[in-house]
């Protein structure tokens, strides 16, 4: 996974290019009585492709500690589009939408592999703060230029 040729089609007219940042196949423990992956899994899936964009900019969170920051999860929201059932796959992907002084917004959707049906789509608000006294601070430069260079931009770049 990670940095891809983009198209048109890939890039809202609005920020830089989704990037695919992990799959998953579906497990049976994932899905409900009807069969399709249960709603609140896709919360877990958004926060693993999270996870997996922080590792693919090679900005993860030992990193940010050792620079004396962390992030925090201020909302997150989801979108249902249609169902995932047991044994799809899911292509995982997200961008950061947004990043402001000490806050950053990530979009996450989530596709069936097979037919690139839409499954779920959504937002994730993260607040930067420093590590010793849990106030907001600055998202630092180098944080930043690692998204741009990963995605292709920013979207003040767009």
């Amino acid at each position: 996974m990670g940095t891809r040729d983009t198209t048109d089609a890939d890039r809202a007219s609005d920020g830089p290019a989704f990037q695919p940042v992990f799959e998953n196949r579906v497990r049976f423990a994932e899905t409900d009585q009807q069969g399709i992956v249960f709603y609140g899994e896709y919360f877990t899936f958004q926060d693993e492709a999270v996870s997996a964009f922080l590792r693919a900019i090679d900005y993860g969170y030992d990193r940010m500690i050792d620079n004396g920051w962390q992030i925090h999860v201020a909302n997150t929201e989801l979108n249902y589009r249609t169902g995932a059932e047991f044994e799809d796959v899911i292509v995982n992907e997200l961008r950061v939408a947004d990043i402001g002084t000490a806050s950053l917004e990530y979009e996450y959707r989530a596709t069936r592999k097979h037919d690139g049906e839409l499954l779920a789509d959504g937002t994730v608000t993260q607040v930067a703060v420093d590590l010793e006294t849990e106030e907001t601070t600055r998202i630092p430069d180098a944080f930043r230029d690692a998204v741009a260079t990963f995605q292709g931009g920013l979207a003040s770049d767009a």
